[in-house]
C-alpha cells in the first residue's frame, strides 16, 4: 500500500492492530480464575472494571481484587494469575516483529490505545516490541479514552509531527472518525468493527509494506483522487 506522500508517521492502536483481542481474552476469565462462568457473563463482569482501569481510576491490583470478588473469589491480587491471563494475548500477526521493524525503517511509529498501561507495556516488552515505538500513549495514563480528540493531538505533539503528517491505524470506526477530524489519515483493519465507512481498509498491518494497493469498493483510486 502506498500512503500519501506527506505521511511520515504511523500511530497504531494496540488492541486489534498489534495485539489479539482483549475482549476475547476477557471471555476466558472464568477458566483463568477457576470459576464455572460462561463467556458472556465473564465479560459482563470484566467490562465495567476494565473501563475504570483504562481511565486510570483503578490500579491493576484493585482491578483484580474487585474482579475476583465479582467472581465469588477472595479479593486478592496474584501477579502469577494476572500473567497467566495476559499470556492469552498474542501478537495479531505471527511476523509482527518483522513487520514493525520494516515499518520503523520507513516511518516514525507510535501507539495510541484505550488500554491499561501496565498490561500494554508488559506485553510490548514481552514480545520485544517496546523499542519500536517512539511514543506510547495509553488511555489509563491520560485519564481519557478515545475518541477524545485531545488524545490524537497529544500523541502527534509528542511525536513532533502535525496530524496531517500522520496516519492512524485502528479497528473501530469511531476512533478513525476522530483521527480524521484531527487531520490524520485513517486506516481501518477489521476487528472489533467488521466494517467501517471511515478509512482505507487493509486486512493486516503488513499490507502497509506493499507497494501496490487496491482501494476498497467505493474508494477512489490514486488516479481518481
Amino acid at each position: 500500500m502506498v500512503l500519501p506522500p506527506q505521511i511520515t508517521t504511523l500511530v497504531l492502536d494496540f488492541n486489534g492492530v498489534i495485539s489479539s483481542d482483549l475482549n476475547a481474552a476477557a471471555r476466558s476469565l472464568g477458566g483463568v480464575l477457576g470459576v464455572s462462568l460462561g463467556p458472556e457473563e465473564a465479560y459482563a463482569r470484566f467490562r465495567p472494571l476494565y473501563l475504570e482501569a483504562s481511565l486510570g481510576r483503578l490500579s491493576v491490583e484493585d482491578f483484580w481484587k474487585k474482579l475476583r470478588s465479582s467472581f465469588g473469589r477472595s479479593p486478592l491480587y496474584s501477579p502469577a494469575e494476572e500473567d497467566r491471563w495476559l499470556s492469552l494475548l498474542v501478537p495479531l500477526e505471527p511476523d509482527m516483529g518483522r513487520t514493525l521493524a520494516a515499518l520503523g525503517r520507513r516511518y516514525t511509529l507510535g501507539i495510541l490505545s484505550n488500554h491499561v498501561g501496565p498490561w500494554a507495556r508488559r506485553l510490548l516488552a514481552r514480545w520485544g516490541f517496546e523499542a519500536r515505538f517512539r511514543e506510547v500513549l495509553i488511555s489509563s495514563d491520560a485519564g481519557l479514552r478515545k475518541p477524545e480528540l485531545v488524545l490524537y493531538r497529544e500523541v502527534c505533539r509528542r511525536l513532533g509531527v502535525k496530524p496531517e503528517s500522520a496516519a492512524y491505524v485502528a479497528d473501530e470506526e469511531e476512533d478513525l472518525a476522530a483521527a480524521e477530524r484531527t487531520g490524520m489519515f485513517p486506516i481501518f483493519i477489521p476487528g472489533e468493527d467488521r466494517t467501517s465507512r471511515i478509512g482505507t481498509r487493509i486486512g493486516r498491518l503488513s499490507e502497509l509494506l506493499s507497494e501496490s494497493f487496491s482501494p476498497a469498493p467505493g474508494e477512489p483510486s490514486s488516479e481518481e483522487a
